[in-house]
């Protein structure tokens, strides 16, 4: 089992966890609130969430970038660290099953509508255990070779779409005024902008940490800049009315597109972009929950928790919401301050450990020889 990644590795990662479940979905939310101006809504989400994780990179850059778990504990001692690292755990299965949910709403409402949500759970959910099984280092390579495949089909298809585009789809700019314009930021915000915290139990194995920081937040800047440029063109494709009307406005995007009438169904290919970066976070969300089980149990893997945590990302995905619209409105409404929750108390007790000098000690204590 090999968890070791280099840095490009770690970038494409970062893209693929932020694209990968909001690139479908990013739209609608954002228009929901801001209407045309859904672009400059997800331009305040990118920059809010360039600077929230500026911040959380910086207290784990003092940490060394050790294990979030460790440093948890050796910042907050360790009743309070085994609180925090629990949670940290929580979130992740929670997360990995709204993920999970997501896949099987768009599975069965836009591509196979006759099919089972379950048969599409269950295959996602059994290649993230796969994934896991192998080690971090086996999501890391896949992830490398098809990226830049993913983002060149991406690009692409965006740009088929732009003899459609109209400016006055846009227009009047700031209609909606800053408070409808916050409301589309702050859905973004949580979505993916916080949730990419979950990485810090992926940035100690890193090979080379030089220019972690920075690899880091390179990755996050690329993955915001797609999401805004979607939205953009979205919006100026579509229209506001019609875009926050569809719940994959960027999916319905695609079904447009008509080459000579040869090359026809291209938003088949944004939908494999979109399944592929949501098999990657869903691999982060439970390797993230497997090394925090390890870490509280001490055992030497987490091979024996591969099953029983794969099932419960299943259970809780079939159970969160009894139906689309109440999953869309949860996430709408509360996502963001649910994940800022956990990264306030992230900051709080880490930040109050590096006032301790509890970063200084954090080499002297020694970590689970598998981490």
């Amino acid at each position: 089992m090999n968890h070791t990644i280099n840095r490009w590795q770690l970038v494409l990662i970062v893209i693929s966890f932020i694209m990968g479940s909001s690139l479908l979905m990013a739209p609608n939310l954002t228009a929901f609130f801001s209407e045309q101006d859904a672009w400059i809504s997800m331009f305040f989400a990118v920059i809010i969430g360039l600077c929230l994780n500026v911040i959380w990179i910086l207290i784990l850059k003092r940490y060394h970038f050790r294990s979030i778990f460790r440093i948890t504990e050796v910042a907050g001692g360790k009743v309070v660290g085994t609180i925090l690292n629990i949670l940290i755990i929580f979130y992740a299965l929670h997360l990995a099953s709204y993920v999970v949910r997501n896949l099987s709403n768009f599975m069965i409402s836009n591509v196979i509508p006759e099919s089972s949500p379950w048969t599409f759970q269950i295959m996602i959910i059994l290649l993230a255990v796969y994934s896991c099984f192998y080690g971090l280092n086996n999501i890391g390579r896949v992830n490398e070779f098809l990226t830049p495949f993913m983002i060149l089909f991406f690009i692409c298809s965006l740009a088929l779409t732009t003899n459609q585009f109209r400016f006055s789809h846009l227009q009047p700019y700031f209609e909606q005024g800053l408070l409808k314009i916050s409301q589309g930021a702050y859905t973004t915000t949580g979505f993916p902008f916080i949730e990419i915290i979950l990485l810090g139990s992926v940035l100690t194995y890193v090979k080379n940490k030089d220019k972690l920081s920075k690899n880091y937040l390179s990755g996050i800047l690329f993955g915001g800049s797609a999401l805004i440029l979607t939205v953009f063109i979205a919006v100026g494709v579509e229209g506001a009315y019609m875009v926050k009307r569809q719940s994959y406005p960027t999916y319905e995007l695609m079904r447009d597109i008509s080459i000579i009438n040869i090359f026809e169904r291209v938003e088949v290919i944004i939908g494999v972009v979109w399944i592929f970066g949501i098999l990657v976070k869903i691999v982060i969300c439970l390797f993230t929950a497997l090394k925090g089980l390890q870490h509280l149990s001490k055992f030497p893997n987490y091979h024996s928790f591969l099953l029983p945590a794969g099932l419960l990302i299943w259970a809780m995905s079939n159970h969160i919401h009894t139906n689309t619209m109440e999953f869309t409105d949860f996430v709408g409404r509360n996502w963001t301050l649910w994940w800022f929750t956990l990264y306030l108390l992230l900051f709080v007790v880490l930040g109050l450990g590096i006032l301790r000098k509890k970063d200084k000690d954090i080499d002297q204590h020694s970590e689970n020889s598998s981490q």
